[in-house]
């Protein structure tokens, strides 16, 4: 099982893409050449910022429908974390979307080495969201 020591520290986004339930894969929310960082500090606080890195997809420069639902090119959060099994809880105090401020994001983990993969289960058009994660 993972411990605590081993999620402390800065964590560099290398992909962020839909996973479906078939195995199959797709452009992220922000697109495939997100970048982020990810810091969880031994006091028990984390912050967690992603973006996108180039331009909307869409012709008029609007953003895909699956696109967070707005058109910022910015997510980011901060607040506190915890583990909790096969999970990490990021309680969220203060973000770029105001729908996250005082909400637990729930993520599941994945975690070998030096490599971090962060998920979590959608509700909407695709199975997962999939952040993967190398140390700083």
């Amino acid at each position: 099982m993972l411990s605590e020591n081993e999620l402390i520290g800065v964590w560099k986004l290398k992909a962020h893409f839909y996973l479906e339930d078939d195995g199959s894969t797709s452009e992220g929310p922000l697109g495939d050449r997100a970048d982020g960082l990810l810091i969880y500090h031994a006091d028990g606080y984390m912050a967690a910022g992603l973006m996108r890195t180039e331009p909307l997809s869409g012709q008029d420069g609007s953003a895909p429908e699956a696109y967070l639902g707005s058109a910022d090119d910015y997510l980011g959060y901060s607040g506190r974390w915890q583990l909790r099994g096969d999970t990490v809880v990021h309680q969220v105090t203060i973000g770029s979307h105001r729908r996250v401020v005082n909400t637990e994001q729930v993520r599941e983990i994945r975690f070998h080495e030096d490599a971090l993969r962060l998920q979590r289960r959608l509700d909407g058009p695709h199975g997962y969201v999939v952040m993967d994660w190398r140390r700083a």
